[in-house]
């Protein structure tokens, strides 16, 4: 009795993504002010999905892999397999969906496991973007789009994918990948990748990325020295190599912006980029001094294509540094009270440092988010090229902090840690005494102070 009934429910479930009338749209019952009702009445008019005996669609039911399937076998019309012989240990050659299951683990679109196609499991919204991504061949796409979809996860491409074309976008910044897709939800995804009119307004990440180079839509972003030893903010295209030069050191001090400052780039510069925007960490400096050396580290900002140029209001004293975007906010560390001089980059001394953040333009919204205890080291430069010692006057990055997609990373004189910016907690990875670090998809390298480098799980 009980395995009958499971094959009734199995049958309606696919039924459900059905059109139920051959020629003109069904009127459901429960989407009349629903947020998606515009996109299930365009896949209703298509004849590409229908609703349940009743009248009702169900917009907010999960859908299962069954019901995806129908949907897009109508949707792309793809030809049924008439002589498959691809066998499923959960699916009959009987049952009504075994062509379209069939169909589509031949072509690629929905792969099973070990032999079992699941039908009436409940779609994962990233099992949804591999899903529409493989089936409207678009791109996979290595750039980090939600706070909560990290390279190590198997999907990340996909998401990112169906991201960047418009069709699937999050909450808070967020993308839920291990949620159930509801009705709604699949049918706005796949309307989207359907028709161009109906893709979202824009794209757009909340996770910034950073470096010495930073890569986005097939351009490299970074500083360089030119003939005189000055700096400048360079684009280069990736294919053809062609450079454009977006800022100049030179040019900007003088313009005399600001008549008391001068401003320093060097080749350690770190940029961040946020969807169309450049931070770019700067040393200041001020003629008040006579041998002009950085008193404090600050921030400019502009455009990928050089365009509105702007020096920002400093966003916590003398000691701010260590800048990363993120989710809409500006995140940085300062320090809590004194910090002790980096005489040396193997003088291994620990300062207390705060970790706040605030809205984008540095100042409002300003919350403390954590405290903790970093070495303080940074990178040491030619003075010859305006590219001082470092100490805690003129502020930089601490080669001790380090930002990834989203989690902070630092290390002091009892090990390694790390904090999630997500969820606010902080971890201890290792009792290494560290000196630098760098980190891949899934390891943060860490050199210790006598020159060795271990391998962590992120």
């Amino acid at each position: 009795m009980k395995s009958k009934l499971t094959a009734i429910v199995a049958v309606l479930l696919f039924l459900a993504a059905l059109p139920l009338q051959a020629n003109a749209a069904t009127n459901f019952s429960d989407v009349k002010s629903h947020w998606a009702k515009n996109e299930i009445m365009y896949l209703s008019e298509r004849n590409i999905i229908g609703g349940y005996p009743d009248g009702t669609f169900r917009p907010n039911e999960p859908i299962t892999r069954a019901q995806a399937s129908a949907m897009l076998i109508k949707a792309l019309n793809i030809p049924l397999t008439e002589s498959a012989s691809v066998e499923f240990k959960d699916v009959s050659k009987k049952s009504p969906y075994y062509q379209i299951l069939a169909t589509v683990n031949e072509k690629g679109i929905l792969r099973g496991d070990a032999g079992f196609m699941r039908p009436g499991e409940k779609t994962s919204r990233a099992q949804m973007a591999a899903i529409l991504r493989r089936a409207f061949d678009m791109p996979l796409d290595k750039q980090a789009t939600f706070i909560d979809v990290t390279p190590a996860h198997w999907a990340y491409q996909d998401i990112n994918g169906i991201a960047k074309q418009r069709v699937a976008g999050g909450s808070e910044g967020k993308f839920m990948p291990s949620n159930a897709v509801t009705r709604a939800q699949f049918s706005a995804f796949l309307v989207r990748a359907m028709d161009d009119k109906m893709k979202l307004s824009n794209y757009h990440t909340y996770v910034s990325v950073k470096g010495k180079t930073v890569d986005q839509d097939g351009f490299s972003y970074f500083t360089e020295r030119d003939s005189d030893g000055y700096y400048q903010v360079i684009k280069e295209n990736k294919e053809t190599g062609k450079r454009e030069v977006l800022l100049k050191d030179k040019e900007i001090q003088e313009s005399k912006w600001d008549f008391d400052s001068v401003i320093y780039l060097h080749d350690n510069t770190r940029i961040i980029l946020y969807n169309e925007e450049l931070y770019i960490p700067y040393w200041r400096g001020g003629f008040a001094e006579a041998d002009e050396v950085p008193y404090a580290f600050a921030v400019m900002k502009m455009k990928t294509d050089g365009q509105g140029f702007e020096i920002m209001r400093e966003p916590s004293g003398e000691s701010f540094r260590n800048l990363f975007i993120w989710n809409g906010r500006m995140y940085f560390t300062n320090a809590d009270s004194y910090t002790p001089r980096a005489t040396g980059p193997d003088i291994f001394e620990d300062a207390k440092l705060v970790l706040y953040s605030t809205a984008l333009d540095g100042v409002s919204e300003k919350k403390k988010e954590l405290t903790f205890d970093a070495r303080v080291t940074f990178d040491y430069y030619e003075e010859s090229h305006n590219q001082p010692y470092l100490n805690r006057e003129a502020g930089g990055e601490n080669l001790s902090v380090l930002y990834d997609h989203s989690t902070m990373y630092y290390f002091n004189e009892k090990g390694v840690y790390k904090y999630s910016l997500l969820d606010k907690k902080t971890t201890k990875l290792s009792t290494i005494l560290g000196k630098r670090m760098e980190v891949t998809d899934k390891k943060l390298i860490v050199t210790d102070t006598v020159g060795k480098k271990h391998e962590l799980n992120k």
